[in-house]
């Protein structure tokens, strides 16, 4: 019961990515299959840690019980499976020579089984089940974004990743998902919470800053971003812009001189208009210069590291707080969101108390900090 006791952060730590969370969505990206994998949330670090695992030859005999739960084991071989997916996920990823952080993704591993097997008891014991036209279905929509079946199964294999693998986790998914929307289906926000939400950040969270609508035009460095700009260069730059404000000087459009003249393509073809810009979103000169302007007006010459430029306000904007009525949805959805994730950790960590949870490696040592114990 001690080693049950340091796990149940690792625990918890695993099951708080296992949400309802666009099961569609994560199941239908362009050119690859995304799966969540249902006993591997191995953090970024750990990843790089994956293939040194391997490659070390740190692996133990496949038959191996190395945890338990309810008396289901947990073997080696099940661990290996996923070490070889993430290795296969990642094969330009950096070796690392780290022991602790191999024991951690270990760890990380074991735990993620540990708790899919808790649920898949929870869900005999509640009647609750996948059909295979509901794997189906998924594999489908996966198979949609793609230009054939046969590209498809082409991916597949270019990714190593089996059939029976696939339906496994997109089965271990969806029994979450039913799951989580069970535990959390009584949950609803008030809308006094969403009131006094709303009230005890807007200054924080909901605070527009001031921001001003702006045109440019561009004369560019043929060197820029803090590589040294020869003088020849310099020379060239400014003479453009000293030519081009002469023609605005003359009454020449702002618009329609900076479409032909301006060095800035994506802005040019727009008349020089960059959208509105708050405070600390361009670079220092650009930005002093930019809000000393009233609407309408033009800038002098203002130099930067990309070179020259003329800038024009178009717009302005003071700050202002979001009204309560603008952002009340995204609150509700914040706090359901919130309320929801706080009842799944506390029903996983219900299931973990209640389980007969043993170790049969040496993962102990890289828990002994865990709760102070």
């Amino acid at each position: 019961m001690g080693k049950k006791s340091r796990r149940k952060k690792e625990l918890l730590a695993e099951s708080k990515e296992k949400s309802n969370g666009g099961l569609k969505s994560k199941l239908s990206k362009r050119n690859k299959i995304i799966i969540i994998v249902a006993a591997a949330v191995i953090v970024v670090m750990a990843i790089a840690a994956v293939v040194v695992f391997v490659v070390m030859g740190l692996r133990f005999d496949t038959s191996k019980t190395i945890a338990s739960v309810n008396g289901e084991k947990i073997k080696q071989k099940q661990v290996d499976i996923y070490i070889d997916f993430l290795m296969e996920q990642n094969p330009t990823v950096d070796l690392t020579d780290d022991e602790e952080g191999l024991k951690a993704l270990k760890a990380n591993i074991v735990d993620s089984l540990i708790v899919v097997e808790l649920l898949d008891r929870y869900a005999e014991e509640n009647n609750i089940e996948v059909g295979e036209e509901e794997i189906d279905e998924q594999i489908n929509k996966i198979i949609e974004n793609y230009p054939s079946e046969s590209d498809f199964e082409e991916d597949l294999a270019g990714k190593n990743i089996g059939r029976d693998f696939l339906i496994s986790e997109i089965r271990n998914q969806i029994l979450r998902t039913k799951i989580f929307d069970l535990v959390t289906n009584d949950i609803s926000i008030s809308s006094e919470e969403i009131e006094n939400y709303y009230n005890e950040n807007k200054e924080i969270l909901f605070k527009v800053p001031e921001s001003i609508k702006v045109s440019h035009i561009l004369a560019r460095f043929s060197s820029e971003g803090g590589t040294e700009v020869s003088e020849k260069d310099r020379k060239e730059a400014l003479d453009k812009i000293n030519h081009i404000k002469e023609q605005l000087d003359e009454g020449e459009l702002f618009e329609e001189v900076a479409k032909e003249y301006s060095d800035d393509e994506s802005s040019a073809e727009n008349g020089g208009d960059l959208g509105y810009i708050s405070r600390g979103q361009t670079i220092e000169e650009f930005e002093n210069a930019a809000f000393l302007l009233d609407t309408g007006e033009v800038s002098e010459v203002i130099e930067t590291v990309y070179g020259f430029h003329i800038i024009k306000a178009t717009d302005y904007k003071e700050e202002y707080i979001k009204d309560f009525e603008e952002v009340k949805d995204a609150i509700e959805s914040f706090l359901d969101n919130e309320a929801k994730m706080k009842s799944w950790e506390n029903f996983v960590f219900s299931l973990i108390e209640a389980a007969d949870i043993e170790y049969y490696t040496d993962m102990e040592s890289t828990f002994s900090n865990i709760n102070g114990e």
